[in-house]
């Protein structure tokens, strides 16, 4: 047994996670993908589904009349989306999905409930400078045109939008995935971030975890050396209408083994129960991290001393970090909303490589039942039930334990993947398809 876990912890220390498996689902950022037809019926077809149609109808009516939300809305509009990539988190604690160009979006922490479409504020981004006053900086995701049109040119509207879609590649074999910044937002600079989550087979406790680790591979073709600071915001939002009612608030994490943070506290809205989310970093050889624990999404009041999005993306442009003096978090006012960063910064020298690794983690203990019921989640069994604790606690262990995930699942998946018997096509699609066991509404209770 104790040769099997020193193998083991050997395996996963030399995971290479800058290297995408040679089977994955691959996409361009400028690949448009195919787009959702349109669906229509004859009139036969119609008919045929007059009975069904009522039925759903009648029940629309009868659970909105109780205040509950119905198990199919009819009335609600669709996002024709064909982005999506491998959503993150594990069984049963709801997900949250990532697009294959780099932004996140399609919300279900609340059973039966979604929200599809991106917030804007929750990305990657990159600045890089090098000795003689260069500097390049991009928000690391491409949203189309017609997501970014009306975003507040005060607020987030002012970063750098500007990646270079060509340059961009994506793979995903669930429960990873990396995206890989070939030339972006420097043509010397190679940036792969491997997104992973703790699915894994024959295990009853990380699996159930609501967390996920993103690994930056910074690697500098140049002559000279680079100084690079990456940068994960988040916003304090669910999605949907209770990111604007206020009274929200976030929180620096506890410093130790090196992970910073910031710990957002939602309140939510329509009698779901309250979430925490935690963005962090962890400092190693070489890798300073700092916070900025909170930032306003609009422009700044007149006579005011809110700290606004252009703010933080000014201060991290400019520095390459936060300033070290605290900032009060104040609670977001009705009609607007808060974010937090987290900065992460190294020097990767000419011809090297340096490595950043990010966490995010959400806690929302309780699952409610339109009938009245309540149940804990089964990762409560392990974290308890102080939504705040958990979600500092998840994102803590994850920044240490996540290349042990990384062995566990390469172990998994290695012999599936070099099996030559099977069709190109068949292991991708295989655990691909196992996405819908973590974004399809699945609850694992703990009780």
């Amino acid at each position: 047994m104790a040769s099997s876990e020193s193998e083991r912890t050997e395996a996963y220390l030399h995971v290479d996670c800058a290297q995408p498996p040679a089977r994955t689902w691959q996409r361009k950022f400028d690949d448009e993908g195919k787009k959702v037809a349109k669906f229509s019926m004859t009139m036969n077809d119609l008919m045929t589904m007059v009975p069904f149609i009522a039925k759903m109808l009648r029940l629309y009516v009868q659970e909105s009349a109780k205040g509950q939300a119905s198990v199919y809305d009819p009335f609600r509009k669709w996002m024709d989306n064909c982005y999506r990539g491998v959503p993150l988190g594990a069984l049963g604690a709801g997900s949250i999905g990532r697009s294959y160009r780099g932004y996140f979006q399609h919300f279900q922490i609340f059973p039966r409930m979604f929200e599809e479409k991106p917030i804007l504020a929750n990305q990657f981004s990159a600045f890089v400078s090098r000795p003689g006053g260069k500097s390049y900086s991009t928000v690391l995701s491409a949203p189309k045109a017609d997501v970014l049109k009306g975003i507040d040119k005060a607020g987030i509207g002012s970063w750098d939008w500007k990646l270079r879609e060509k340059n961009c590649t994506y793979h995903g074999l669930f429960p990873r995935s990396w995206t890989v910044y070939d030339g972006e937002p420097d043509l010397e600079i190679k940036i792969t971030c491997r997104q992973i989550s703790p699915f894994i087979p024959h295990n009853y406790k990380e699996s159930s975890f609501p967390v996920a680790v993103f690994t930056f591979t910074v690697q500098n073709s140049g002559s000279t050396p680079a100084d690079v600071t990456l940068l994960f915001t988040w916003a304090n939002s669910v999605g949907g209408k209770s990111e604007l009612t206020g009274n929200h608030t976030n929180s620096r994490m506890k410093a130790r083994d090196g992970v910073h943070g910031v710990l957002l506290h939602h309140r939510t809205a329509d009698g779901h129960p309250p979430v925490t989310f935690a963005i962090a970093s962890q400092e190693t050889g070489g890798v300073r991290v700092t916070c900025c624990p909170s930032f306003a999404m609009g422009p700044s009041v007149p006579g005011g001393e809110q700290f606004t999005a252009k703010d933080m993306w000014e201060e991290a442009k400019n520095r390459g970090a936060f300033g070290g003096a605290p900032r009060a978090s104040a609670s977001s006012r009705p009609g607007s909303s808060i974010g937090a960063a987290v900065a992460a910064t190294t020097t990767v020298p000419a011809g090297g490589t340096r490595a950043v690794s990010f966490a995010l983690s959400w806690s929302c203990p309780e699952v409610k039942f339109p009938a009245g019921r309540t149940y804990h989640r089964r990762y409560t069994k392990f974290l308890g039930l102080d939504r705040d604790a958990a979600a500092e606690q998840l994102a803590h262990d994850a920044l240490l334990e996540h290349m042990k995930w990384e062995s566990l699942i390469e172990e998994w998946q290695r012999p599936v993947l070099h099996d030559k018997r099977l069709p190109e096509w068949y292991p991708v699609a295989l655990f691909n398809e196992l996405y819908y066991l973590n974004a399809g509404g699945t609850i694992w209770t703990g009780n």
